[in-house]
């Protein structure tokens, strides 16, 4: 059977697995495995696809080697059964300059998956809708941009049509909870950011909204709680923990970009996690450490050793460590 025909069955098992979830929530298990297993097939395909002739499908295997081909020319061809993971696969588009992906939407449907089966002892179905929408999103775009087929087609009325229903509801309410967050004066875009793209802690869901019927200006006045599983907190441990999974995500990219992924600390004011590098402040107390000069090298000392308090006589880190050194 070949690689999209195990990913469109992967995919309607999935989804019949959801159906099934509203009176027996252990489906949710084989939901979420079977419909993350179908979109890398998916992707898969794609680089089976691209991989040249005689190559052994080089771009879908874990890995390669070299071998002279019948003209005499050195070619890389795939070695072993093993197939590429999530990494590599997202590695191999980056370099194919393949666009289109929403690998943000797939790490969620990864996380959900890891989630469900390591941490909640049960998950509400309706949590599972953010699970759907996500998967809906990630294989319309990459059926019709990237392989050319036409998702109902592809997948028949009946699967097709549960996608697109449960995601437009989901996709409604989110919106709701998306304009009520977006009235919060946050003072701090990468904050807004986080919120927005939060989930629940406890259940997983994205339908994070205010309690009450609107949101109040003042960010420190709302009580924010998730409308899968009714779990709550106050501004400041919100805060928290949309920053630290928002910041997550972005330092690991910025370390695979060549940075050194520092970009968030513990505030020294509120102890919190929540001193955002670029914008130099936190957003919770509004803490924000002035930059100086190290008196020997001239340099700005940087936002780590700032935030730690433990300079030296105005000197950073590695002017401290040589003038000690010399001593």
């Amino acid at each position: 059977m070949s690689i999209l025909n195990n990913a469109r069955d992967s995919i309607i098992m999935g989804l019949e697995d959801y159906t099934a979830s509203s009176s027996d929530e252990k489906r949710l298990i084989s939901c979420t495995r079977n419909l993350f297993a179908g979109i890398l097939l998916l992707f898969k395909e794609k680089l089976r696809q691209l991989s040249p002739p005689d190559s052994e499908e080089a771009l879908i295997k874990n890995r390669v080697q070299p071998k002279i081909d019948s003209t005499g020319n050195v070619q890389w061809a795939g070695k072993g059964n093993n197939t590429v993971d999530v990494q590599q696969i997202q590695e191999r588009f980056k370099s194919l300059d393949l666009s289109f992906v929403h690998w943000d939407r797939v790490e969620k449907i990864r996380k959900f998956r890891n989630d469900i089966e390591h941490y909640y002892d049960t998950s509400p179905v309706v949590t599972a809708s953010s699970l759907i929408s996500n998967t809906f999103i990630v294989i319309r775009d990459f059926l019709f941009q990237h392989l050319q087929i036409d998702p109902r087609d592809f997948f028949g009325d009946a699967p097709w049509e549960t996608l697109v229903s449960v995601s437009e509801v989901y996709e409604k309410e989110k919106k709701d909870c998306v304009e009520l967050l977006k009235s919060i004066d946050w003072k701090s875009n990468e904050l807004c950011t986080a919120l927005l793209s939060f989930d629940c802690t406890a259940c997983g869901s994205g339908l994070i909204a205010i309690r009450g019927l609107e949101a109040k200006h003042d960010k420190y006045e709302n009580e924010f709680y998730c409308r899968g599983c009714d779990a709550s907190w106050s501004f400041e441990d919100i805060a928290e923990d949309a920053l630290k999974e928002y910041f997550s995500g972005k330092s690991h990219i910025d370390i695979m970009d060549g940075g050194d992924g520092e970009l968030l600390f513990q505030c020294p004011n509120c102890m919190k996690d929540s001193y955002i590098s670029e914008e130099n402040r936190c957003p919770i107390c509004e803490t924000q450490v002035e930059g100086k000069i190290c008196s020997r090298c001239q340099n700005g000392i940087p936002l780590r050793e700032l935030l730690e308090d433990d300079l030296v006589d105005g000197f950073c880190g590695y002017c401290s460590y040589l003038i000690n050194k010399n001593d």
